[in-house]
């Protein structure tokens, strides 16, 4: 379960961030996780109390996340469209040859905290 490496991950982020903003604990942290990073959000919430539990600035932290599904551009016809809706393939031409325009995002979108 590679969820709780990014958590514990996660944590050391928001304690610098703490630190750096002289807060003294953060209530909610908002995640945008994309469909092909393979992190499953049911999984990360369910390790999130554990990631959190020895850090009194995090203890009451609610963890919130926005799912991100991978989209592509195609190199042969341009279209974009959701890959996984798609099986992999451009819906316009068929090709399976495209760049990734989202679905790799690991960032924080949101921190509210005093």
């Amino acid at each position: 379960m590679h969820e709780l490496g990014y958590a514990v991950q996660l944590v050391d982020t928001l304690k610098d961030f703490i630190a750096e903003n002289g807060l003294s604990e953060i209530s909610s942290v908002t995640l945008s996780v994309g469909e092909a990073t393979a992190i499953v959000p049911r999984f990360f919430h369910e390790c999130w109390p554990a990631a959190i539990e020895d850090e009194p600035a995090l203890k009451n932290c609610e963890l919130k996340i926005d799912f991100v599904k991978a989209t592509g551009r195609c190199h042969d016809c341009e279209k974009e469209f959701i890959i996984s809706d798609n099986h992999g393939k451009c819906p316009g031409c068929g090709s399976e040859d495209y760049d990734f325009i989202t679905g790799y995002e690991f960032e924080i979108s949101e921190i509210h905290g005093k």
